[in-house]
């Protein structure tokens, strides 16, 4: 690509074995060249990285936490944006080219542009649902599309990875903490609301996130639950979904196998 995007991916890892590294080559060949892409993670995590074209890394020797990656990445960074990449998930084209549009524009002076996120799970790689819809539904905000104080209150199930974050603002609304761990993202989003900036969620699907995939955090809490508990978070997830009828998605493996 002749015009990068004035944007830097940043992906926290962790130490990786071979389908991990697969999965990292995945996730830092969907930015396609668009933009630059920055690996953080301890000594060891990166000593495990495969060699991508495009990807440079950076060690942290203190706190290696999620929160923690993230800061020394956006430390790191000399653009004006940033966004998140967990190293299993993926981006495609369509994200790029929708960002390219907005933050050329710099529409209203805005702090965030959330992508409305393609749930998959990682083992059969179906649909299971969207992430960040109900922002595109005029009885969460006042302005559709938009992410305000009500939406918040009322709707818990968003998903930031893959988001389009100004770094500037990022910096100024108190980032670089590594303590931040268990509601860091939605903390950040009340910030920035507080301090009157938008939150925009572009209305294409572009980020790709895998669920249900071995060795992840959820599978490490399923290894503790019984499986009639587990049963019971599944039928949750169900009935609180928003969407229930009119999606392409089923939910037969999720969280079962």
């Amino acid at each position: 690509m002749e015009n990068k995007i004035d944007l830097t991916v940043i992906i926290p890892v962790v130490e990786l074995d071979g389908a991990g590294q697969d999965l990292f080559k995945k996730a830092v060949s969907s930015v396609r060249g668009y933009c630059d892409v920055i690996a953080v993670g301890s000594p060891a995590a990166i000593a495990t990285l495969p060699t991508v074209a495009g990807c440079t890394t950076v060690i942290n020797d203190g706190d290696t936490c999620y929160a923690a990656q993230v800061n020394l990445g956006v430390r790191s960074i000399k653009t004006k944006w940033f966004s998140v990449l967990e190293y299993d998930d993926e981006f495609s084209p369509v994200w790029f080219d929708n960002v390219a549009q907005y933050i050329a524009n710099d529409v209203d002076n805005t702090f965030e542009y959330m992508p409305l996120t393609e749930v998959v799970d990682a083992k059969n790689g179906e649909k299971i649902s969207y992430a960040n819809e109900a922002f595109w539904a005029s009885s969460f905000s006042d302005e559709i599309g938009c992410v305000d104080m009500e939406s918040l209150n009322n709707y818990l199930n968003f998903n930031p990875s893959g988001a389009i974050i100004r770094t500037e603002d990022f910096l100024s609304l108190g980032a670089l903490k590594p303590s931040m761990k268990v509601s860091y993202w939605y903390e950040f989003l009340l910030r920035a609301l507080y301090k009157e900036r938008r939150v925009y969620v572009v209305p294409k699907v572009g980020y790709f996130h895998k669920v249900n995939r071995d060795g992840n955090m959820t599978s490490q809490y399923l290894e503790s639950m019984k499986q009639e508990e587990i049963d019971w978070w599944v039928e949750l997830a169900k009935k609180e979904y928003f969407f229930p009828n009119d999606r392409n998605k089923t939910y037969e493996a999720e969280m079962s196998a």
